[in-house]
């Protein structure tokens, strides 16, 4: 047991000092993957089982982590809202910001209920409005056919029944809905290289890049997204740190005057929900 103890805490230390902010939680992160474990068997080391090949799996994963790798890339999951989601380098990394999505409209939902998530990525924001309602009717879209084969294998892993669309916003979808849900890209060309250098290097920057202002591909979608609702449809969108002036801005250049902002846990405005007006 004390070899065990010696390998987890000395790897413990190199992501420390390679300066991984969140080392205390890849280790155990990268821990269990290696040793095929549950995540609060990581400290148990009596449970441990393991080859000298699991061992060097796990020396592999560290060194991964340390050369500024995510830990969701290396062990292929991320986890969000009730689940774990597997991710690769074809999605963003599911975060706690667009968990807001699911908490404001979760008990929106009803049986029957027509909802869309654009964009859908690796699918968890339409996956877990499902799994609040499995009565719900979801269809996920996304313009990569590769994003939509991962959405596809997590809605298959989490027992989901939905349409899967292959989409450029709304190019190819041609019915309504009651709920939209959508995380498009908006990081703006000025924030774009202050982002951690591991975003930078290892998430698409397809799906981060918003143009100048960050909003480019939001007010594309707003521009339509009035024509795919039914009567008093909502539609819900993510966005950046500080453009909720700019959002608010266009919102009543095209005449939608029943929307709320909700702030995330560091309170800034971080969702817009918006009602159809009828």
């Amino acid at each position: 047991m004390k070899n065990k103890q010696n390998l987890f805490f000395s790897q413990k230390k190199i992501l420390k000092e390679a300066g991984c902010k969140d080392y205390n939680e890849s280790i155990k992160l990268l821990f269990s993957k290696a040793f095929k474990l549950p995540l609060n068997s990581s400290y148990k080391f009596s449970d441990y089982v393991g080859s000298n090949e699991n061992s060097r799996l796990f020396l592999d994963m560290v060194s991964r982590r340390a050369a500024g790798e995510p830990t969701s890339h290396i062990i292929c999951s991320r986890s969000f809202w009730k689940n774990d989601f597997y991710i690769n380098e074809t999605v963003l990394d599911p975060r706690p910001d667009s968990e807001l999505i699911i908490d404001i409209t979760k008990n929106l939902l009803f049986d029957g209920m027509k909802v869309l998530d654009l964009g859908c990525g690796s699918g968890c924001i339409g996956i877990s409005l499902y799994q609040e309602n499995s009565n719900i009717r979801l269809s996920l879209a996304d313009f990569s056919e590769k994003t939509l084969s991962l959405s596809k294998k997590n809605a298959v892993e989490l027992k989901v029944e939905c349409e899967f669309i292959h989409s450029d916003l709304f190019a190819h979808i041609d019915e309504k809905f009651d709920l939209i849900v959508t995380n498009l890209p908006y990081v703006a060309k000025s924030d774009f290289f202050y982002l951690q250098k591991e975003i930078i290097l290892h998430e698409p920057h397809e799906a981060l890049y918003g143009g100048i202002s960050g909003l480019d591909k939001i007010k594309l979608f707003l521009g339509d997204v009035q024509r795919y609702l039914n009567e008093s449809g909502i539609f819900v969108v993510e966005f950046g740190d500080g453009q909720d002036v700019l959002l608010k801005q266009e919102l009543l250049r095209l005449n939608f005057s029943k929307f709320d902002f909700h702030r995330d846990l560091n309170g800034v405005n971080r969702i817009v929900c918006v009602k159809k007006d009828t």
